[in-house]
């Protein structure tokens, strides 16, 4: 007997419901999410004819049984949540359970016999839950900075007078050895403070200025206490800093065997290595976007309209694609802006039209989508006077 089975996934357990071509319910259960209940639900599928299996994308739950259903031969379907969601409106259904869930999924494959899918390659998986975890560090080395200056504003407020950035390895030298402006006073070699990897001196004349400044300065936060606080915030952000270095290493090494349109990405003004590897990460194959505009989709930077009847709404950014995939572009798109002759000719053209200057931004990052996609379907290396095949992507 054919059936179509779906799953709601959970972080213990999860739920199925096996539905006939038809829609008629045949079999729903609960099993444990390991490998021991697994097999138990892998015999209860031998005796039918399962033409589909799909679950929802729930977090991360869904991956080890995905790997396990497609170990042993089965196909299955990944299926956006708001796809069954609205599936689920539209059947009426108003109460809310695991079992009712997975009977809606399975309806819907067999309503609807989407195809079947493949995971990505383990390189690209693997490269893309770096990038998110480097975009992690990356919060949290900013959140660390920011406390760093909320102690000194209490302790040295001079400092960032003489030192601006208190992320640089310079500051971050100075203050791991003396934290607080008393010890910077009571320092006897603060010139022969070495900083970097070349081993830069602080100097003399710095070194003067800088007990010049603490002889008057405003901070009241001396004790020990500050002390221990302001070192091991330094601590904190060196060790985030070194594993953010190692994460770009090894996800500038994954990007160059998940794809070989690295180089090419690079090549666009605007895209730095960072970038590059954290959008070959999201984006996967680009031969599952025909088109750029499937592609300027997935992103979510395409105009969303509100109008009805007479009414007239505006125009705003749809937002309804990869959220982690978006900000890396709209932080690309700032600095293509700058340096980028097609995005900068875009961005003046939309001032020139009356855009306000943030839409007009927003029209330039699906520009450079349009060129990140021309470049990976034709794998060719950017080129601002529009080649052959950069020339579909102008307008």
């Amino acid at each position: 007997m054919e059936a179509y089975v779906g799953i709601d996934i959970g972080r213990n357990f999860h739920a199925y419901s096996i539905v006939s071509p038809e829609g008629q319910s045949i079999a729903s259960r609960r099993f444990l999410s390991d490998g021991e209940s697994f097999q138990d639900f892998h015999e209860v599928l031998q005796g039918l004819d399962v033409v589909l299996i799909g679950m929802e994308a729930t977090g991360h739950y869904w991956r080890n049984l995905f790997h396990l259903l497609r170990r042993h031969g089965y196909t299955c379907c990944v299926l956006n949540p708001v796809v069954t969601q609205y599936y689920r409106r539209m059947s009426l259904i108003r109460h809310k359970t695991d079992a009712l869930d997975a009977e809606c999924i399975a309806r819907y494959l067999a309503a609807n016999r989407p195809e079947g899918q493949e995971l990505d390659p383990q390189a690209q998986e693997q490269l893309r839950v770096l990038a998110r975890l480097q975009a992690t560090v990356a919060e949290q080395i900013t959140s660390t900075i920011n406390r760093l200056h909320q102690l000194m504003d209490q302790s040295f407020p001079e400092l960032t007078h003489h030192v601006p950035q208190l992320r640089s390895a310079k500051a971050l030298s100075l203050l791991k050895r003396y934290p607080t402006a008393t010890r910077i006073t009571r320092a006897r070699r603060l010139a022969d403070l070495r900083y970097g990897q070349r081993g830069h001196h602080l100097g003399q004349e710095q070194a003067v200025r800088l007990k010049a400044a603490t002889a008057t300065t405003a901070g009241h936060a001396q004790s020990a206490a500050d002390e221990l606080m302001i070192r091991q915030v330094v601590e904190q952000i060196l060790l985030l800093q070194k594993q953010e270095k190692e994460l770009l290493t090894t996800m500038e090494e994954l990007a160059q065997t998940v794809d070989s349109g690295l180089n090419h990405l690079l090549t666009i003004p605007g895209i730095s290595i960072k970038s590059a590897a954290a959008i070959i990460g999201e984006v996967g194959n680009i031969e599952q976007f025909p088109t750029a505009k499937h592609l300027i989709g997935y992103v979510g930077c395409h105009p969303r309209f509100n109008s009805s009847g007479t009414k007239e709404g505006q125009a705003f950014m749809s937002k309804a694609g990869n959220k982690r995939l978006r900000r890396i572009l709209w932080q690309c798109t700032i600095v293509a802006n700058r340096h980028n002759p097609l995005v900068r000719a875009h961005y003046e053209a939309k001032l020139a039209e009356g855009k306000r200057k943030m839409v007009a931004i927003g029209h330039c990052m699906a520009k450079l989508v349009r060129i990140i996609w021309a470049i990976q379907t034709y794998n060719e290396p950017f080129d601002a006077t529009g080649g052959t095949r950069l020339a579909a992507v102008r307008s």
